[in-house]
């Protein structure tokens, strides 16, 4: 658009604006993205430290499962040995195997009965015991290792082959027996049962 100026009747180009109206307005663009700018730093940087305290937590959780399970799996394993079975040692004669247990009968002679006792673990071992109920009504306790023998007058020599204890998670509809045991019977003395 033309302009008349002034007495010459000139016509001269249009001025832009003063230069403080385009400074301000040209800077108002620069501040929005200056400020939103400063917004997205902070809010990354916000959700970087919300991911790095929800990778602590998970971290120490984590850690806290794993100590856990190390202690579980520690105390299981020294409270229920492996070793569950052993060959006949050295130097006792092979006998009669038997099995003794809750849902076998139990072994007879003349002379009396053998039942199974209470299995349990001790550093680290298994500790079975077998009740010898003899025929006057005199009850004897043996505890034995596995591997370990005994001589029961009026049955023979014992020695404990094989433990099998009750499971972690009991099952009540399932019988078990307790113990397999190499008997050697003294001369003169049968099984009854």
């Amino acid at each position: 658009m033309t302009s008349v100026t002034g007495d010459r009747g000139e016509e001269s180009a249009p001025q832009p604006e003063s230069s403080t109206t385009g400074t301000s307005a040209g800077a108002q663009p620069a501040e929005l993205a200056q400020s939103s700018g400063k917004e997205h730093e902070d809010e990354a940087m916000a959700v970087a430290l919300f991911r790095r305290r929800v990778l602590r937590v998970l971290a120490g959780c984590l850690v806290v499962a794993l100590l856990a399970a190390a202690g579980i799996g520690g105390w299981l394993w020294w409270t229920r040995p492996l070793t569950r079975e052993v060959p006949l040692p050295d130097g006792i004669e092979p006998g009669r195997v038997w099995q003794v247990g809750t849902s076998v009968e139990p072994a007879r002679t003349e002379a009396g009965t053998l039942r199974e006792g209470p299995l349990r673990s001790e550093r680290h071992h298994w500790i079975g015991s077998l009740e010898w109920t003899r025929s006057d009504g005199v009850v004897e306790i043996f505890e034995l290792r596995l591997g370990d023998t005994v001589h029961i007058d009026g049955l023979g020599t014992v020695t404990l082959l094989r433990v099998r204890p009750e499971p972690l998670l009991p099952d009540c509809r399932a019988g078990f027996w307790t113990y397999t045991v190499n008997v050697t019977l003294d001369p003169g003395v049968e099984r009854i049962r």
